[in-house]
């Protein structure tokens, strides 16, 4: 069972390619030949929430991994993430196969660090530099790179990693280790969307790179029995101006040397807002009138808690079309970015669809419409034989039913 996510890949993609103008062989061959659907994600719609849930098969505020960054109002933690498998509060579908003994791979996959696997690449830089090579190596199992070329090293520097790595390190995984699961995230595209927008000549670009490699993956395949199961986190929109909340709280005197009176965790397109002083909160709300007229709506902490997002935040906002939100305390509070692309809106955005395509021994040829994320983690339980009690959702029907 081979499970590869492509970060920011949107449905369109491969169920109306024509219409972007997309050369990718593989991924119609996948769609004409397997199952396809458009994926319904989580709040807030971004990489780390929406990877821990593919794997363990609930929302944000049941698994814990609730942003792709811990609070931190006053910068403590460096720039740091939600890069640590202990924080995962449940249990996950590569646990369960382990539990069995049975071996399972993980290719930089977000929040891995510390995951007890056979085989682990875990997701995780700090300086961006050279150095986080050697990071690399002391955190994933060793002698994971026993054998690989050395010239991989020249696309793996975290975090600016790319595909063709993930991909190198696979075939190896794949001849050497014979895992009964891999899970494997790539995202050129998210960093080209992030920095060009959605359907640019860029990521259009990537998107036909990471095709390629799938072809070649599809033909290696042909002679075992191995399901592929492809899919996404989120999908994309494009923006033009970012809401700067550090800068907005910074004026507003509620961030001081060794305390705060209030946290965000921006997310794109949504932003959770932590209220740590109550006697703060009409400050707080004044903080933000400067932006009101580029916020969409609020979402109030009980409906957040309904959408399965972090019950810990007081409230979430969203942004207005063309505007994304941002941690950051330089620079203006509102701040022309040019042609960009972000995500994170609530997920009932159509835009922020996700995807799943299935293709490989007893796939039926079926369009799925839309499934939920959530079914994502049972569905590997029930074709890998395992248990996964905590899911609450059930499998896809039409991909496990006899």
């Amino acid at each position: 069972m081979i499970v590869i996510s492509i970060d920011g890949l949107m449905p369109d993609a491969y169920l109306d390619p024509d219409a972007h103008g997309l050369k990718i062989p593989t991924l119609r061959s996948l769609v004409a030949n397997g199952a396809s659907a458009r994926v319904h994600g989580v709040m807030p719609t971004v990489t780390y929430p929406s990877h821990t849930t593919m794997v363990t098969g609930v929302a944000p505020a049941v698994h814990g991994i609730v942003s792709n960054k811990p609070l931190d109002p006053l910068g403590k933690n460096y720039d740091g993430w939600r890069w640590y498998a202990e924080d995962i509060a449940v249990p996950t579908i590569y646990g369960a196969v382990e539990a069995q003994h049975r071996p399972t791979a993980l290719i930089v996959w977000p929040v891995s660090v510390g995951a007890r696997v056979t085989y682990l690449v875990p997701e995780y830089w700090r300086a961006g530099g050279p150095d986080d090579q050697k990071l690399i190596r002391a955190l994933s199992t060793p002698g994971a790179f026993t054998g690989l070329p050395a010239t991989l090293w020249d696309s793996l520097t975290p975090p600016d990693i790319k595909d063709p790595s993930q991909f190198a390190i696979l075939d190896h995984v794949l001849a050497t280790v014979h895992p009964d699961l891999v899970l494997m995230h790539v995202f050129e595209l998210d960093d080209a969307q992030h920095d060009h927008g959605p359907w640019s000549p860029e990521a259009k670009a990537v998107i036909e790179r990471v095709d390629t490699a799938l072809g070649k993956l599809v033909e290696r395949l042909a002679t075992e029995r191995a399901t592929l199961l492809i899919v996404s986190d989120h999908g994309f929109a494009p923006i033009e101006h970012e809401l700067r909340l550090g800068v907005l709280f910074d004026q507003a005197h509620l961030l001081h040397d060794k305390t705060a009176d209030v946290a965000s965790l921006a997310s794109g397109g949504t932003a959770l807002i932590h209220v740590l002083d109550p006697k703060r909160a009409a400050d707080i709300d004044a903080a933000l009138a400067p932006i009101a007229d580029h916020i969409a709506r609020r979402i109030d902490h009980d409906e957040l808690v309904r959408l399965g997002g972090d019950p810990a935040a007081s409230f979430a906002l969203v942004a207005r079309p063309g505007y994304g939100f941002s941690d950051a305390h330089t620079g203006d509070a509102i701040t022309a970015t040019g042609p960009h692309g972000t995500h994170g809106w609530p997920p009932d955005d159509p835009a922020m669809a996700a995807s799943l395509i299935a293709y490989g021994p007893g796939i039926p040829h079926t369009s799925l419409g839309t499934v939920d994320m959530t079914q994502i983690a049972p569905t590997l339980a029930r074709w890998l034989a395992v248990p996964l009690p905590t899911a609450t959702a059930a499998p896809i029907a039409a991909l496990v039913t006899p």
